[in-house]
């Protein structure tokens, strides 16, 4: 015979999952509209050697906006998922921008900087969670260290725009815990290999390829699985 207590909790489960499922879908719709937005209105004013974004760029940036911020919903809520839906539509516009100018712009990552900090600062306010945000600065310079050294080791193959972004990154998987940080920078770089050992098994020599877009998909991923 089931518990009122567990009956209880049942009922109100089923009453907030509508709830839940709208506040996820205009969170996803808000994303879109702000990513398609940032893609035509922001992106044409920091590229330096090409035109104005396509109609299909416009759609994709908005389109993975949406998704990323969609599912960040899913797992966040309050000051935190202000903090990573901020980090998703200024990364994926970073990440297009890379895509087309194998480049990331140093003006849009060093306010991010400040942006995330200062949400992050504020949810530790009222959570009372300084050990998380104490482990999200150490991890943005860890990080941002990590790919300083590798940047000189490789001579070239790592940018330091790559170098800001990680470490601006970082600082969002390390509010998670030093796990997500791992768990987000393997997903990165496999994902990055991967992609590059399938272009030279097709007979391709892409080179260097924009690590943006690998460096924001292991995060978005780290953050939704810690």
């Amino acid at each position: 015979m089931n518990s009122p207590t567990g009956s209880g909790s049942l009922v109100l489960a089923e009453e907030l999952a509508p709830l839940v499922a709208w506040g996820t879908a205009g969170w996803t719709l808000a994303g879109t509209v702000l990513g398609g937005t940032l893609a035509a209105v922001a992106v044409p004013r920091l590229l330096e050697h090409r035109g104005p974004p396509s109609r299909w760029s416009v759609s994709g940036c908005a389109v993975a906006t949406g998704l990323a911020v969609g599912i960040l919903a899913v797992r966040f809520d309050g000051i935190e998922l202000v903090a990573f839906a901020f980090l998703a539509c200024v990364g994926v516009v970073l990440a297009a921008i890379d895509l087309l100018e194998r480049r990331l712009p140093r003006r849009v990552i060093a306010p991010g900087y400040g942006v995330l900090g200062g949400l992050l600062l504020l949810e530790a306010v009222g959570s009372r969670r300084w050990g998380n945000l104490l482990t999200a600065l150490a991890a943005a310079f860890v990080v941002a260290l990590v790919y300083l050294l590798v940047a000189l080791a490789s001579r070239g193959g790592l940018g330091s725009g790559d170098v800001r972004f990680g470490g601006l990154l970082g600082m969002a998987m390390g509010w998670q815990g030093w796990p997500a940080v791992v768990t987000g920078t393997a997903v990165a770089w496999v994902a990055a290999a991967a992609v590059l050992l399938v272009a030279r098994l097709l007979g391709r020599r892409p080179g260097a390829i924009p690590m943006g877009p690998f460096l924001l998909v292991g995060t978005l991923a780290a953050l939704v699985s810690s």
